[in-house]
């Protein structure tokens, strides 16, 4: 069933002109911003630690967060025809060998989060001929496994299951190649408490233990949407850090590191940041 309604949202998001589908898919995502009470309340939540308290910013900022999530499935039901030519014209980023420079020998983490076209990051670093991995989710039915995911290794990227990535993990930055990971992600365990946007939240511990186990440079990176278009820039900010040699400590601090990058670049373009869960550890204690 979900195979087939991804097959036919897939063949209609091709066939209708690329503005159109925004423009319907930024409209229904406003529909369901007021229809789904929960996800609305906990986005605006969220919000409002970007928004500095200021609520009435922080509704409008929740708002458009979900049309441009909306305008974002519409990029990713197209996603299985996009052929590398189109990650070409459609990435703008000019930093590869600032990039390049962060490949010591021990390969890169890419630290991203739900945030504008991230599909089309890994897409590009495949199509410039750098090896990169991708942690993903998979799908209970394997005709929609074979058809997302193979998408994502006609255009280069090596897939790793995000239910048994560790291994994989390690031999992908053992040969220098780029691995990327979502921090925002819902957490299995504890995960880690870092200060963002001057309060803690919880995200995911892998990225930096990954890191830290391998030697591996941090990237913190984002594809912010030009505008309603097609196009994406590419952000990338190389996260300092010294270990000390304390596991936990470390794992915290870098963990830290990371966030304060990504802060910067959410704080340029908040409604590109789908955010529809609790994240900050106040907010998920007593949040509904």
């Amino acid at each position: 069933m979900v195979y087939w309604a991804f097959r036919l949202g897939s063949a209609v998001a091709r066939a209708v002109p690329v503005r159109v589908g925004y423009a319907v898919a930024g409209f229904f995502g406003a529909l369901v911003f007021y229809a789904w009470a929960g996800g609305r309340k906990r986005c605006v939540r969220n919000m409002m630690h970007v928004a500095a308290g200021d609520e009435a910013r922080a509704s409008r900022l929740a708002r458009r967060s979900f049309a441009n999530y909306a305008i974002y499935l519409v990029d990713f039901l197209r996603f299985t025809s996009v052929t590398a030519e189109e990650v070409r014209q459609r990435v703008v980023f000019d930093e590869w060998d600032r990039l390049e420079a962060e490949r010591s020998g021990n390969g890169i983490v890419f630290v991203t989060m739900h945030f504008g076209n991230w599909d089309l990051g890994a897409a590009a670093v495949a199509e410039h001929g750098i090896p990169i991995s991708v942690i993903a989710d998979t799908f209970g039915d394997q005709r929609l496994n074979d058809l997302v995911l193979g998408a994502r290794r006609h255009l280069g990227m090596e897939i790793l299951p995000a239910e048994r990535m560790g291994p994989s993990m390690l031999r992908a930055l053992r040969r220098n190649d780029v691995v990327a990971m979502l921090i925002d992600v819902p957490q299995r365990g504890p995960g880690v408490e870092a200060l963002f946007f001057d309060a803690p939240v919880a995200v995911a511990d892998g990225p930096a233990r990954i890191a830290l186990r391998t030697g591996a440079s941090v990237v913190a990176v984002m594809l912010p949407r030009i505008g309603r278009s097609e196009r994406v820039i590419g952000q990338i900010q190389p996260v300092t850090f010294t270990p000390t040699g304390d596991q936990e400590r470390d794992v915290r601090e870098l963990t830290q590191a990371t966030m304060r990058a990504l802060e910067g670049m959410v704080r340029e373009h908040p409604e590109q940041w789908y955010i529809f869960r609790d994240l900050w550890v106040a907010d998920r204690k007593g949040g509904r």
